[in-house]
């Protein structure tokens, strides 16, 4: 008798569209590391559909963002990238 294996690989791509932020590089407290951030600006969270999906994000603890003197929010890319769409 012959054992047969099928081999199936799946490949995904996300398409993430970020409107008014600025990219920056800067030390990530999640990662520990630097990283490529996003700077979000006020009118970046705007649309309420963007603010919801943050906050969703936020809850599972995978987003990393941080205040920085100024004030400014910022996201950590790589740990957005992580985040379940």
């Amino acid at each position: 008798m012959v054992q047969r294996t099928t081999k199936i690989t799946v490949e995904t791509d996300t398409f993430l569209v970020v409107r008014r932020a600025k990219a920056v590089v800067a030390w990530c407290p999640g990662c520990q590391a630097e990283v490529d951030a996003i700077r979000l600006t006020p009118d970046s969270l705007n649309d309420p559909a963007t603010a919801t999906q943050l906050e969703a994000w936020l809850r599972t603890g995978k987003l990393h963002f941080w205040r920085t003197a100024e004030e400014a929010v910022q996201i950590c890319v790589p740990s957005l990238l992580q985040c379940p769409s």
